[in-house]
C-alpha cells in the first residue's frame, strides 16, 4: 500500500502486479526477489529493491523535488531515518504474532494468547505514536509530509487486531484522515479495495 501510494504521488510510470500471498511465489517473482517478500520494485535498468522502507527511501531520494523526504542536510533528516526505522522495525513486526500466531508456537492452543499479547503490544506502540503526533503532528515530521506518513497510513489500515484504532487514538485518526484525502492515496485505495 505505501509503495503503491508513493508511486501514485510521484506520478511515475509503473506496472503493478498482484502477488497472491496465500500461494507459493511464482518462479519469475523469486528470480526477482529470492526472499519472496512483497513489495518488490523492479527498475528498468535491472535494479531490484525489496522491503517497503527501502523502496520508499529510494523513491524519495530519486526525486528530491517531490519533497517526500528531508534532504541530507535538513535538520529533520535524522528524525526521518528514526521514524522510518521505527515504523518498519517496531510497529510492523508487532502485527505478525496477531496475523500469524502459528509462527510463534507449535501448540495451536496458544494462538489466542499470542494474539492477545500482540494486541497489547500494538496498543502500546500506537499509544506512543499517537502521543508523538499529538505533540508534534499532524504528520510524523510535524508539518512536513514524508514517506513516513505513507507507512503509517498503511499500518493504520491494518485494523483487524484493533478495530477501534481510530476511535482510541485521535492523533493517529487525524493523520489517517489527512492521508485519505490525498489523491494518490485515494487512487491506491481504489485498487486495494475488494473487487
Amino acid at each position: 500500500m505505501a509503495v503503491h501510494a508513493a508511486l501514485e504521488e510521484l506520478a511515475v510510470d509503473y506496472a503493478l502486479e498482484r502477488v497472491d500471498l496465500s500461494r507459493p511465489r511464482e518462479p519469475g517473482f523469486l528470480k526477482l526477489n529470492p526472499t519472496g517478500r512483497v513489495p518488490t520494485l523492479a527498475i528498468s535498468d535491472g535494479v531490484v529493491i525489496a522491503e517497503t522502507a527501502a523502496i520508499l527511501m529510494y523513491l524519495a531520494d530519486r526525486d528530491p523535488q517531490a519533497t517526500l523526504a528531508p534532504l541530507g542536510t535538513d535538520p529533520l533528516r535524522p528524525a526521518y531515518y528514526q521514524w522510518t526505522c521505527y515504523l518498519t522495525s517496531t510497529l510492523q513486526p508487532a502485527f505478525f504474532p496477531w496475523f500469524y500466531p502459528e509462527r510463534f508456537s507449535d501448540n495451536p492452543s496458544h494462538a489466542e494468547a499470542i494474539k492477545k499479547k500482540a494486541q497489547e503490544t500494538l496498543h502500546g506502540i500506537w499509544q506512543q505514536i499517537d502521543r508523538h503526533l499529538e505533540q508534534g503532528g499532524p504528520h510524523i515530521l510535524g508539518d512536513r509530509f514524508t514517506i513516513c506518513d505513507f507507512m503509517l497510513h498503511m499500518f493504520s489500515e491494518w485494523r483487524k487486531p484493533h478495530p477501534d484504532l481510530l476511535q482510541r487514538y485521535r492523533s493517529v485518526a487525524r493523520l489517517a484522515k489527512l492521508m485519505a484525502e490525498r489523491p494518490s492515496v485515494q487512487r491506491m485505495m481504489t485498487y486495494q479495495e475488494p473487487e
